[in-house]
């Protein structure tokens, strides 16, 4: 197994605070990863998935009712992870998009945004993608 450690700072009723984000490989040939958030006086909250960006949904999924949100790109409305990007770097790295334009501004999945205009729920960010993708077509 390998274990990751990372300081992320969190909106939590924005009000910024920090964290730690472990990231969890259960082992070469498994599939599966998991995302555990861990807050000072609040708790443990984990996700596992087949990639850090699929988990990273389902752990922001949780995190959402709590009003918590994690400072990092993969939290923003405008960043997606290619199907390539899943596969080859297990959903760490993806691009910020704009719409009618092909994604090519490569950044890490869960590297620092302190945008809280930014950052946004999952709903909205899914909703994003797909009219971002749509807006590819034309």
């Amino acid at each position: 197994m390998n274990i990751v450690h990372q300081k992320v700072a969190i909106y939590n009723n924005k009000i910024k605070e920090s964290a730690e984000l472990i990231f969890e490989s259960y082992s070469a040939s498994s599939e599966n990863v998991g995302l555990t958030l861990v807050l000072a006086g609040l708790g443990r909250y984990q996700f596992q998935d087949s990639d850090f960006y699929k988990a990273l949904f389902g752990l922001r999924a949780l995190l959402e009712p709590k009003n918590i949100v994690i400072c990092i790109n993969g939290c923003r409305l405008d960043f997606v992870c290619s199907s390539m990007g899943q596969q080859m770097s297990r959903g760490q790295v993806g691009y910020i998009i704009e719409m009618g334009k092909r994604g090519t501004n490569r950044v890490g999945t869960f590297d620092h945004c302190d945008d809280l205009d930014k950052l946004t729920t999952v709903n909205k960010q899914i909703d994003c993608i797909k009219q971002w993708s749509e807006s590819l077509k034309g």
